[in-house]
């Protein structure tokens, strides 16, 4: 019969063997970027398009945890600089010794159009056809506003604006409400497909999407195939 200190030994002996069983299987699943945890801060416009994608990248890594949030560019980069994110996208370059950021993606600004819009059966949207068009602008602060209007301005267009916000999200709905088109990023208006038209612009407005992390820390296996997909998924939009 065992004494009471060979039993205490024989459960202190079975809970280091299945500890070992434990780190093996989690080595196992970081080799193969199963487990693990990727937080992300992201602009609302790029934001919209994050779910789908985060739910079948977690599909393909079923014990990782994505830890998603939404804030504007500055306040991600301020993030990621800290540590708070492993990594954030911003609209715009960031200069900050205390970040590595670079372009994720570059891919051409749509048209979206209200339903049944006269310009909806139209392969391409050209600067010529936003002439007396009610518009949906975006605030001045907006890069992309002062291509739009550069662009126009090239092609003696001015725009009849009687919207501005400082959010792609609100400008697809003023546009579903049938308050005008707008020119706006791809990654929002795939949100919407289901509430407005999207045409392709004929002109080139580029919708920029940069990424953003702490110098002071690499990224992580899971965190590089995260960036990657998304890259790729950015692209294709």
């Amino acid at each position: 019969m065992p004494t009471a200190e060979s039993q205490l030994l024989l459960a202190e002996v079975d809970h280091v063997v299945k500890g070992m069983a434990r780190l093996r299987r989690l080595a196992t699943d970081v080799r193969s970027l199963q487990s693990g945890r990727v937080s992300i801060a992201a602009y609302p416009a790029v934001a919209a398009m994050l779910p789908g994608f985060a739910v079948e990248f977690a599909a393909r890594h079923d014990r990782a945890l994505l830890d998603l949030q939404v804030h504007d560019s500055l306040r991600n980069a301020e993030l990621a600089a800290t540590r708070q994110v492993d990594v954030a996208l911003t609209a715009m370059p960031i200069g900050d010794s205390a970040v590595v950021c670079e372009l994720l993606s570059r891919v051409s600004s749509v048209c979206i159009l209200p339903k049944g819009h006269r310009l909806a059966s139209a392969d391409i949207v050209t600067p010529q056809d936003l002439r007396d068009e009610p518009f949906i602008a975006l605030g001045r602060e907006d890069g992309s506003r002062q291509a739009v209007e550069r662009v126009l301005g090239q092609h003696g267009i001015d725009l009849d604006v009687r919207f501005e916000t400082t959010r792609s999200e609100t400008a697809c709905g003023l546009v579903a409400a049938g308050g005008g088109i707008a020119i706006i990023d791809p990654f929002c208006a795939s949100a919407w497909v289901d509430r407005v038209d999207v045409r392709p612009f004929e002109a080139n407005v580029p919708s920029d999407v940069y990424i953003v992390r702490s110098r002071q820390e690499e990224p992580s296996l899971l965190l590089q195939a995260f960036v990657e997909d998304l890259r790729v998924r950015l692209t294709l939009t």
